[in-house]
This record gives structure tokens, sequence and C-alpha cells, in this order.
């Protein structure tokens, strides 16, 4: 494997496209399956049309992209057939699950059986499929060899841009995804916590967590590809979209203009490319 090239560039966005589908996903699960109370909203009519083709879409680009990668796109069924011990197997059959899941939905919603009790068993089913596809992309590359994989960088990383990504697209989106006025306080209120927390835990993962340039991120990498000296204004980069994602959450929060919320997903997929950059261009083999 190689340093961040342009054949990297299919797996930032592989690893994105995913991560804000499964983000998003369960910004709506959530309040779903919790019952929310004042939510403002009929529970079954989260899960509009609009948003679920959206979320198929985000993962089916992110799918598409990732054969790039391939040097033989031909042979990516076989990527599942070792499910036993293989992490790899494991992505490709959840993310599959995930999508065959969410399609099921978008079929009785379609149908206008959203009201029908294999809804609910299918949303608890559709969350537990995108959760276990999120740990086996996050193990993929845990990797023994790979010491600045190897930590808490890479599951908080990945981890932090699902929980930024997803609500923040769906605030940006609402009046087109979903079928309730896009003014509903509640729902708004719970996906700018949720983003707000990704938001201040990726500051903190950044500024601990990442290899060579965090307060515990190592010295033990050989970076052949990026010097140490190039990690840091790639960081702060990073560090300077997050926080002018954080303060687009705000001022969406006093005014509900749509405009912020697309600022702020804006920004916040700046720095996320800006992370995943980083992350990939981190690669380095303990001891070559």
């Amino acid at each position: 494997m190689a340093a961040p090239t342009e054949r990297k560039a299919p797996l930032i966005a592989y690893t994105l496209f995913s991560q804000a589908a499964i983000g998003a996903f369960w910004t709506v699960a959530v309040p779903y399956l919790t019952a929310v109370p004042n939510l403002g909203v009929i529970p079954n009519r989260l899960f509009a049309l609009p948003f679920l083709a959206a979320v198929l879409a985000a993962l089916g680009l992110g799918a598409a992209v990732s054969l790039l990668h391939l040097g033989k796109p031909s042979h990516a069924p076989t990527a599942v057939a070792n499910i036993r011990s293989s992490w790899l197997s494991r992505e490709v059959f959840f993310e599959v699950a995930f999508i065959a899941l969410v399609l099921a939905l978008g079929v009785l919603r379609w149908r206008g059986q959203e009201a029908r009790s294999a809804f609910r068993p299918l949303v608890v089913a559709a969350a537990v499929a995108s959760l276990l596809f999120l740990l086996s992309m996050t193990r993929l590359y845990m990797l023994r060899t790979v010491p600045a994989w190897r930590g808490l960088h890479t599951p908080v990383s990945f981890l932090a841009s699902a929980a930024l990504l997803g609500p923040l697209a769906v605030l940006a989106g609402r009046r087109i995804l979903f079928d309730f006025p896009g003014t509903v306080d509640a729902f708004s209120d719970g996906a700018e916590l949720a983003a707000l927390g990704a938001i201040l835990v990726a500051i903190l993962a950044a500024l601990v967590l990442t290899p060579r340039a965090g307060l515990l991120g190592g010295t033990s990498p050989t970076l052949r590809d990026l010097p140490v000296g190039r990690i840091y204004p790639v960081l702060v980069f990073r560090l300077l979209y997050l926080g002018a994602a954080m303060l687009f959450i705000f001022l969406f929060h006093g005014s509900r203009s749509t405009g912020y919320a697309l600022l702020a997903l804006i920004a916040a997929v700046v720095a996320e490319v800006l992370g995943r950059y980083l992350f990939y261009a981190l690669y380095a083999r303990a001891g070559v």
C-alpha cells in the first residue's frame, strides 16, 4: 500500500461517502427508535423516500468510486469470500446488507406500508448493519504493521466523520429530504447537537491523537512521504474548517437558514477530506 497519491482519492471518497450515509441514517433512526417526545412529526415520516434515496445514493457512489482503487474491478465480488477471518469481507458483507435493508425500507415507504409491523424491525436491522459496517471498516485499517493506524486515532476519526457529516447533510437537505416542515426544532436541535459533539471530538482527536503531531501521537512511524513538518499545515487548516463548521451551526440555530446549514456541511466536508488525506498520508509500515 502506497502513500496517498491520486490512487488514494477513491478511498478517501469511499470512506467519507459511506460514513456520511451511516451518520445520516443514525440521525433519523435514533429519534425514530427512541420515540423522542415532542419531535413534532409522525415517526414513520422521518423515513421519507427522498431521504432513503439519498442514503442509497451516497452508499452507491462510495461503492462505485471504491472500485477505481482496485486493479481489477471485476474481482470485487470475491472480496466477500472470506467473511470468517477477513475484515475486508465483513466490510463488504455488512455494506451490502445495509444497502439491501435501506432499499427494503424504501420499497415499503413507496408502497405506503411504513406503518406495517415489519418497518420498525427493518430500521433496527439496518441500524445494526450500518454499525457493523462502520466497525468492519475501522478494524480493516487497524493493522499491527501500521503504527499510525493501530491506535485510537482510527476509530475516533471514523466515528467522528459519521457523526459530523451525517447530521449536517440531514440539516442541509431537510427541506427536500423529508415530507414534514423543515422548521421542526426538536429534530433539528438533535442533529445540531450530534454535529457539534462530533466537531469537539474531532478537534480533540486532532490535537491529541494525530500520529507524530498530537500530544499522544507517538513518534514511531517512518513517514517517507509526509515529513512531520508537512503534517502541521494540513492539521491547522483542518482545525480552521472544523471551527468554521461550528460557527455556521450556531448561525443556523439562530436563524434556521438552510444556507448556514449548507455552509456548515461544506466546511465539514473540507475538514474531513483534509483529515482523511492526512490519515492515508501517515501510512508507513513498521520496520520498512
